[in-house]
């Protein structure tokens, strides 16, 4: 019997620095007039014919197994893998996919799953209960070392454990009650054993499905498979003609013979690379863009897809561990971004609204918590917000031991000890949105006399930074998850995550408050009746407003942009926006 499953559930969280995206251009042809959102059909399309894509950044491989970024998990996770259940973005819940139907025995601990009949790797190899429980395997790999799977496919530190019946049939044996399995599930975007076992047990798996890699020797089992590689350049996808799915009239899907995908990092040249023809879709379009396509006649639509999940915050380095018998943070900088009071009057002193409104022209909505509004299902709207109050930002900051100076004009803050407050905001780069957001906030920042340097760096170094070398002070940054389960936000929260921004790999916790949001965290993973899981994660978000680790700023929309001859597109606000359902796209003839 077919597990039904709630409309709240979640992948992995993604340390995402959501990069700007670029415009379409528009040729001067006649279109219908711009709607505010696209039509959601779901008609049988017409098969053939080739569509563009825009990434920002180069996937980094072909091993899903080993992605760290969001446009690697794009390629391998979304296009290439294929994975044991999916997340339907039109009815909000999880189907089946390479799973038919999984259930609970008895026992509550143990899930059967079977597998469709017939499954087939786009070599034509037969993909099996064995091909699973191998990439379990790979996932779990000590010498693998997985940067985002590895941890999010644990529970409680303890693995999965898979027992194979037969080609269909297999148990997943988990450690403890879960409240959805479909979060692991989903995860699992099953890896062909009968070619990568071997590289696995020589311990070099990490390596294999290099982006450098022949694309003919990438064999998966999701919809599309690689054709043709150029470096950082694009990447050619066709059709696999193995691919499980079918249309409503039962025709093979996918539709496209090829879906090219555009390495296009600068926005402006995205536009310039759009009116040359080669790009159809570009998801997170700039403000400006936008509004240009909005009042445009040509073929290119412009959607506000409203909230995402993504959000933009600051961190600030509360790390009070040592480097080479050195403290990580210098203890001065370090007192101030450990005091509550000092975090909540940064909070306090942003002008939200007026970035969401003028510096994002209205494609944003002022963020109070580390939950997006546009998660619906799960963010606590009740929760005290921090709106904009340069008195009570004051008032805090004397009450933890800051003094004014200077003028009225000119104000300068300085600690009880006589230091200058100055301190410097990384920004990536490649972000023009956070790059506008980030001058917006040296100025309000400056009325409470901090002095605030924006340093705008490559965003492959703001993430080693906050990851790795811990070299910052604070940084203009966001998390997301990629559906909206609370334990998608697991990573985030827990202290001893790698992902834990503020105070990564804690031994065990530094505050009480941290060490009860682990506890948390835990408990609302195991409890599966909804209402007591709203009302724990609530709690987290509250702890989250009281301490404020991270100062919230907005979430930004989902705006997207594509032509009008792509059918069956309906893009989502949540990840991967207008690629969730790319085997249903075709190109209207």
């Amino acid at each position: 019997m077919r597990y039904l499953i709630p409309r709240r559930l979640f992948i992995l969280l993604l340390l995402i620095a959501a990069l700007a995206c670029g415009c379409l251009n528009q040729t001067k042809t006649s279109a219908p007039p711009q709607t505010s959102a696209p039509q959601r059909e779901r008609v049988v399309g017409t098969r053939g014919g080739s569509l563009s894509y825009r990434l920002v950044t180069s996937p980094k491989t072909f091993n899903y197994v080993m992605a760290a970024d969001a446009d690697t998990l794009v390629l391998t996770l979304y296009l290439m893998g294929g994975r044991l259940v999916e997340f339907d973005h039109d009815a909000q819940r999880y189907m089946g996919a390479l799973a038919e139907s999984w259930q609970w025995a008895s026992d509550e601990r143990t899930l059967e799953v079977i597998l469709r009949d017939g499954l087939r790797f786009s070599d034509g190899h037969a993909l099996t209960a064995d091909d699973v429980q191998f990439t379990f395997r790979a996932i779990y790999d000590e010498r693998t070392l997985s940067p985002v799977f590895r941890d999010a496919m644990t529970i409680g530190g303890r693995r999965i454990e898979v027992a194979v019946q037969d080609a269909r049939h297999l148990r997943l044996i988990f450690p403890e009650p879960v409240a959805a399995p479909e979060n692991y599930l989903s995860n699992v975007a099953v890896l062909p054993r009968h070619l990568l076992e071997a590289e696995l047990d020589k311990g070099t798996f990490k390596d294999a499905y290099a982006i450098t890699s022949d694309p003919q020797q990438i064999v998966v089992a999701g919809a599309f498979t690689a054709q043709a590689v150029t470096p950082g350049a694009s990447i050619t996808l066709k059709r696999n003609p193995n691919y499980w799915k079918k249309d409503q009239a039962g025709g093979p899907l996918p539709y496209l013979d090829e879906l090219v995908i555009e390495i296009t990092s600068d926005a402006n040249n995205a536009m310039a690379r759009a009116g040359q023809g080669t790009l159809d879709i570009i998801d997170r379009i700039r403000p400006t863009d936008y509004a240009s396509l909005r009042s445009s006649e040509g073929p290119v639509r412009a959607y506000d897809l409203g909230p995402g999940l993504l959000t933009d915050h600051i961190v600030f380095n509360q790390n009070m561990g040592q480097q080479n018998g050195k403290p990580i943070v210098d203890p001065v900088k370090g007192g101030w971004f450990n005091e509550m009071r000092f975090r909540r009057a940064v909070s306090y002193a942003i002008d939200r609204a007026s970035i969401a409104s003028s510096t994002l022209q209205g494609l944003a909505t002022p963020l109070y918590g580390f939950v997006s509004p546009g998660n619906r299902a799960w963010v606590a709207g009740d929760l005290p917000r921090t709106e904009y109050d340069l008195g009570r930002a004051r008032t805090l900051l004397t009450e933890a031991g800051f003094q004014l100076r200077g003028s009225e004009d000119a104000p300068e803050l300085y600690d009880a000890k006589g230091n200058r407050v100055e301190w410097t905001l990384i920004v990536p780069a490649e972000s023009e949105p956070r790059v506008a957001m980030a001058a917006i906030i040296q100025e309000d920042l400056a009325r409470l006399g901090m002095k605030v340097q924006i340093a705008a760096i490559e965003n492959s170094q703001v993430t080693a930074r906050l990851s790795q070398s811990f070299e910052y002070d604070a940084i203009l940054f966001g998390t997301s998850v990629t559906e909206p389960d609370p334990s998608g936000y697991n990573n985030f929260l827990r202290s001893s995550s790698p992902t834990h921004q503020w105070y990564p790999k804690q031994e065990k916790p530094a505050t009480e408050w941290e060490a009860r949001i682990d506890d948390l965290i835990t408990r609302q993973a195991r409890e599966r009746d909804p209402q007591r899981r709203a009302t724990i994660f609530r709690e987290v978000q509250q702890i989250l407003v009281e301490q404020m680790p991270v100062v919230p700023i907005v979430t930004r929309h989902i705006a997207s942009a594509a032509n009008v001859r792509i059918g069956n597109y309906r893009p989502s606000p949540l990840f991967p926006y207008s690629l969730w359902n790319a085997e249903e796209l075709f190109v209207r003839k």
